[in-house]
């Protein structure tokens, strides 16, 4: 009698546990939607220097506007291959601008080599310009990288509700790379990095 009635038992408290694991993923899921679409921006008048990230067609656009209004003296753009370069070819007067190839071409990447480039310069505020669903996973990443004063500028790119929803999804699928490598340069396990990618070039 005793090892029928343990078996149920023993069933139903796996059961809970699974639900209370899909629980918490569903409200880490809600949280980082939410911020996802309601990002965090904490943008100031001026910065040492200004991280560009390549992210969206406007960014440089953007870039160019903040140098001119006086936001930094100094641009610290990513220009992976076939990247906008815009900045690079043709910068703001009298505003310095470096730009560099991220190694390896992701957000990590540029967080890593934008960094470095910023503590070469001496700056003390680094501010990070990228698009609205880019922003808190940016944020993340540098912070990982950067010890000093760190500031989110964020624009608006031009797109569809298709490119809405595909920013959404790989923003969402991306923030799992995000956190099982914890720390400034820790490399992505293959088993995510290749769905992930699988996502951003199928949507």
């Amino acid at each position: 009698m005793s090892k029928r009635t343990s078996r149920p038992r023993w069933r139903r408290w796996v059961l809970r546990g699974l639900g209370l694991v899909i629980v918490v993923f569903l409200g880490i899921g809600a949280v980082l939607g939410w911020l996802t679409v309601n990002p965090r921006v904490n943008s100031v008048s001026h910065v040492d220097a200004l991280l560009v990230l390549a992210t969206q067609p406007g960014a440089h656009d953007e870039a160019r506007r903040l140098a001119q209004d006086g936001v930094t003296d100094l641009l610290i753009v990513s220009t992976p291959q076939q990247g906008e370069a815009s900045l690079c070819r043709n910068p703001p007067a009298g505003v310095a601008v470096e730009c560099f190839s991220p190694e390896p071409a992701t957000t990590q990447g540029e967080a890593i080599g934008g960094t470095e480039i910023a503590r070469a310069h001496g700056v003390h505020s680094l501010g990070v310009l990228t698009f609205d669903h880019h922003i808190e996973r940016s944020r993340l990443l540098v912070d990982r990288c950067w010890d000093n004063d760190l500031h989110m500028y964020e624009f608006q790119p031009v797109r569809g509700k298709r490119g809405y929803v595909y920013d959404f999804v790989y923003a969402m699928a991306a923030y799992g790379k995000t956190f099982l490598t914890p720390g400034c340069s820790s490399e992505p396990p293959e088993w995510l990095q290749t769905p992930i990618e699988k996502i951003k070039g199928d949507i």
